[in-house]
């Protein structure tokens, strides 16, 4: 079945010009060519050349592996710059940063805040039927908070895996390859919250 035309958005337009302008400048901070992230990430070099120039929609693996890279994080990579003001955002849901799985089946909301990207990450969780979220590594000693609050949900963990349905949490280590199944007949909604290794260092 042929993939739907995407619909104009200027929001998510908004991102994509500033994520691919974000990429563009932490590559050449790097002094690294397209082909020099390329061979670090493993992404082609014609599609971080249509990233930049917002001739591409990427995919959430692809946007993780190319931010680890960067030495940077996905959120980070896409959050809204702070202007100092001390007024707490307020950020409607079309103002909300969305990342999607390699199926098209899941998306995560990025909710948290980029004061706190370097330890803690906050994302609304969503899955259709079926849908799958595949994560790379994060930094050694991670943890992953899942809070099922629909659905039902099988968490992979390398030769690992626990099931969990609405009202339950995981708690796992998130510095191996890991993985989020809808094992549903109806859509997955959970909260996920990533503790990163510095924050899990502080307080261990």
């Amino acid at each position: 079945m042929a993939r739907q035309k995407r619909q104009p958005c200027p929001e998510t337009d908004a991102l994509a010009e500033k994520l691919g302008k974000t990429i563009q400048r932490l590559r050449m901070a790097d002094k690294m060519s397209l082909g020099d992230l390329s061979v670090s990430s493993g992404v082609a070099k014609s599609m971080i050349s249509q990233i930049e120039k917002n001739e591409a929609n990427p995919s959430l693996a692809t946007l993780s592996r190319l931010s680890q890279a960067l030495g940077t994080s996905v959120q980070a990579m896409v959050a809204s710059g702070s202007d100092g003001s001390a007024l707490v955002q307020k950020a409607s849901i079309h103002d909300t940063p969305i990342l999607r799985s390699e199926d098209d089946l899941c998306e995560l909301r990025i909710i948290g805040s980029v004061e706190t990207v370097q330890w803690v990450q906050w994302y609304d969780f969503r899955a259709k039927p079926g849908g799958i979220l595949e994560s790379s590594p994060h930094p050694e000693g991670s943890v992953e908070n899942l809070t099922i609050l629909s659905g039902e949900v099988k968490v992979q963990v390398a030769d690992e895996s626990w099931s969990a349905k609405a009202g339950e949490t995981l708690r796992y280590r998130a510095d191996r390859p890991h993985s989020i199944r809808n094992i549903g007949d109806t859509p997955v909604h959970a909260t996920m919250v990533n503790i990163l290794a510095h924050a899990v260092r502080t307080v261990s």
